[in-house]
């Protein structure tokens, strides 16, 4: 199966470097941060931190998400509901404010709404670097380097979207930050990508680590890496009793939260958008940011390759 999955993939590739397939494009420049596997990349970090970066230089960026696992089909403009737009464009527009998340299968249709509205003057396309329809004019590449050096088995027997060698379409890659890992230079600029915490809350309160010393605390996580998540945890000195994984994009139930046990629940900001009126226990979660020390120079790249 991943040979034919292979074939169809380079297939697709000369269609659109032909120009059988075409792009549509937008009226304001695109920017893609994708991957070349199946989740757990670091894409929604280091959306927020390129969003965040483009409105402190004085742009008006627009988020284009698919909005997986969403209950609606419609395009529309993320609201207070998660389930109608999905849970990490909830988490985005929880984080930005101000930034305006449109969700849509097809990424065009959800440009032309921003546009019809008058939302932004920048689209930033998440989870897009297999999305060829849409034009875009930067395309960034989040890479797991443990994933880059274990191999690419591609789907659906592996986790691997397109082979390595798709990233020479990629404008730079985003690398995150793993101790005691590599990888190769690749020909377009790489950038590292360090995640940090950003701190713990309850719903919008501060909570600090010592309130969960002595305590019987439950840590889990309905996201594609949840061991990630819980080295997070012992790395700032919460020791859990018991860790406890969900698939990605799990919807929780108000029995399933309460069969957890433990004093104290502990999980990721993804997750705790999916709480949201489910259940009566008190929980905390974990919210991480995208840090990337040559970010001027990434920034400076993108500004670079916008239409002038």
């Amino acid at each position: 199966m991943s040979k034919a999955f292979r074939f169809i993939l380079h297939a697709r590739e000369k269609l659109y470097e032909s120009g059988v397939f075409h792009t549509q494009r937008l009226n304001s420049p695109v920017i893609s941060v994708g991957n070349l596997t199946v989740g757990g990349t670091g894409k929604t970090p280091l959306v927020i931190a390129l969003a965040e970066g483009l409105r402190d230089r004085g742009f008006h960026p627009v988020i284009l998400s698919r909005g997986y696992g969403r209950r609606s089909s419609s395009v529309l403009v993320a609201g207070s509901d998660w389930q109608e737009s999905g849970d990490e464009p909830m988490l985005m527009k929880q984080r930005l404010g101000n930034v305006p998340v449109v969700v849509g299968a097809r990424r065009y249709e959800a440009g032309l709404l921003a546009q019809q509205k008058q939302l932004g003057n920048i689209f930033i396309l998440d989870d897009g670097f297999q999305h060829r329809q849409l034009h875009r004019d930067v395309d960034l590449v989040a890479i797991d380097p443990i994933e880059w050096n274990a191999g690419e088995d591609l789907l659906p027997t592996g986790r691997w979207r397109e082979p390595k060698t798709s990233i020479a379409r990629a404008h730079a890659a985003c690398v995150q930050e793993i101790p005691g890992t590599t990888v190769a230079d690749f020909e377009s600029p790489s950038f590292q990508v360090r995640t940090e915490v950003q701190g713990i809350f309850n719903g919008n309160t501060p909570v600090s680590p010592k309130y969960f010393e002595g305590r019987t605390v439950v840590a889990f996580g309905g996201i594609a890496k949840p061991d990630r998540f819980f080295s997070t945890v012992e790395s700032i000195g919460i020791h859990p009793a018991k860790c406890v994984r969900f698939r990605d994009h799990h919807r929780y139930s108000a029995r399933e939260i309460e069969n957890l046990g433990g004093e104290l629940l502990l999980t990721t900001e993804k997750d705790a958008v999916r709480l949201q009126g489910v259940t009566n226990r008190s929980y905390s979660y974990i919210r991480v940011s995208a840090k990337i020390p040559q970010f001027e120079e990434l920034m400076k790249l993108i500004i670079s390759r916008l239409p002038k």
